[in-house]
């Protein structure tokens, strides 16, 4: 009997990461990394890994500051380059505030340690793909989109009037929910259990 071998399966978390870091390859990353630095910032791509660059939190407070600007909001984040992790966190921190009151859902937003340790790559680019959205949505003129758009909510078709012969006092019309006229099985001569004529 052997022991010490790690059987070939894996937990659900593991399967479920893999499955969302599948959905983001590297052309998917460097869509989102040009997003922000070319389209928002007007920023030379830096070299490196997006999250890297973005793990300083500095990033993150001037692409939010730029998309507050277009709202003429006056309140802007304050950031600062450090190499200290609690200053960074802290920044990170600040982003995500920011994204909850610009609108994106709490479900699609990551954990500070999601994007800081890395601990969930993918959930960092949904959210920010999610984020260009909603400034999508607010500026259309001013930043493009990731993916597909916002759907807009379209009013409910208007409900067309009753014909006047199926409207009654009550609003309730009996010829319309299959009233019979007093019909039953007794008087429409169905027997349940008999031959009947098909003549």
């Amino acid at each position: 009997m052997s022991y010490g071998i790690k059987p070939d399966v894996t937990s659900l978390d593991e399967d479920l990461k893999m499955l969302r870091d599948g959905k983001f390859d590297q052309s998917a990353i460097n869509d989102i990394q040009n997003w922000i630095y070319e389209s928002i910032l007007k920023e030379k791509v830096p070299a490196g890994s997006l999250l890297d660059s973005l793990k300083s939190g500095v990033t993150l407070c001037k692409l939010a500051n730029k998309l507050m600007e277009a709202d003429s909001q006056t309140s802007l984040i304050k950031w600062k380059e450090s190499k200290m992790p609690f200053v960074q966190m802290e920044q990170i921190s600040l982003f995500l505030t920011f994204m909850r009151q610009y609108g994106v859902p709490e479900d699609e937003l990551f954990q500070t340690i999601d994007l800081f340790e890395e601990k969930d790559p993918a959930s960092v680019y949904q959210a920010l793909k999610s984020l260009s959205r909603y400034a999508n949505k607010r500026h259309p003129d001013l930043f493009p989109v990731l993916g597909p758009q916002l759907a807009v909510k379209k009013p409910r078709p208007p409900i067309k009037q009753k014909p006047k012969h199926l409207q009654g006092e009550s609003g309730w019309s009996t010829v319309e929910y299959g009233y019979m006229k007093g019909a039953s099985q007794g008087s429409e001569g169905i027997v349940f259990g008999q031959r009947r004529s098909i003549l």
